[in-house]
């Protein structure tokens, strides 16, 4: 399955309320999700990756995307799928900062998606974690994202983390989104990654667009 560009889709997102919740109080309460306010603007379309890490004449799905913090507080944002849990397929699958997931909501929508999915044991070891950039309030940062077509699934392991949506991307998908995981700096020292544990992450996806082609 193919997906070609039908249209050029924006969105601006406000509000927000991260799903990943605070710690639980002693009385067993939880703390409220801290809200954000985060703008993704994205542009769909089809063409190739930058580098040379892909094959000459390789081509997929592209989102040309800038995402902004209007909140109070300072975000992260993931920059790219970790490398250290991308699934083996029938195909290459480099690491760049283009480097995204692919799968399929329960409504048939194809997600091109930048994400830290939850374990499916919490308690399991050492946390797992995604590349990010850190935004000031006020500050924008500007990416792409790159799905290689035809289409595959490409998911961590779902018997270690949760991951949405049906086993496969359905053959007759006919729209795709991209989507990226924001949440609220939570101080940590070193480099900026977002942790499989990071409170309160949401993810902010695009507009719908595209159709299917043959192939």
């Amino acid at each position: 399955m193919r997906l070609g560009l039908a249209i050029t889709a924006a969105v601006a997102v406000g509000t927000l309320v991260g799903c990943g919740g605070g710690d639980p109080g002693g009385d067993g309460a939880r703390t409220p999700p801290v809200p954000l306010d985060v703008a993704l603007d994205a542009d769909l379309g089809v063409g190739a990756p930058t580098g040379p890490d892909h094959p000459p004449g390789t081509s997929g799905l592209v989102a040309d995307y800038t995402v902004t913090n209007n909140a109070d507080v300072p975000v992260l944002v993931v920059e790219r799928r970790p490398a250290d849990i991308t699934p083996t397929v029938d195909v290459p699958l480099p690491d760049t900062a283009e480097s995204s997931w692919v799968y399929a909501d329960d409504s048939g929508r194809v997600l091109v998606t930048k994400e830290m999915f939850a374990p499916v044991d919490a308690d399991a070891g050492a946390a797992h974690r995604a590349p990010a950039v850190r935004l000031e309030p006020g500050e924008s940062v500007t990416a792409r994202a790159f799905a290689l077509t035809p289409l595959r699934r490409i998911v961590p392991d779902p018997d270690v983390f949760v991951v949405p949506g049906p086993s496969a991307v359905p053959a007759e998908a006919t729209s795709w989104s991209f989507c990226v995981q924001v949440a609220p700096d939570p101080g940590e020292s070193g480099p900026p990654t977002m942790a499989d544990h990071t409170p309160d992450r949401a993810l902010v996806c695009s507009a719908a667009g595209g159709r299917a082609a043959a192939g």
